[in-house]
């Protein structure tokens, strides 16, 4: 079963559609019928709420989504 909401549900019934042999159903809580290819907003607003944190915690989520990047 994949689940997603927004953007991730919008993936998650694409998942469904294209691979049908792996997925048995999915849940899209409003998934995004419109989608923006270049959305820096969201990464922008994903910054400011972050750094309310202190200015590590911004750096922390850079430095493990590199590190998830050079895994794959």
């Amino acid at each position: 079963i994949v689940v997603g909401g927004s953007y991730p549900g919008a993936l998650s019934a694409w998942f469904r559609e294209r691979y049908p042999h792996m997925a048995i159903a999915s849940w899209s809580s409003s998934g995004v019928v419109y989608p923006i290819a270049d959305f820096w907003q969201f990464d922008e607003q994903i910054y400011l709420s972050t750094v309310k944190s202190g200015e590590y915690c911004p750096k922390f989520i850079q430095k493990m989504f590199q590190t998830v990047e050079y895994t794959l």
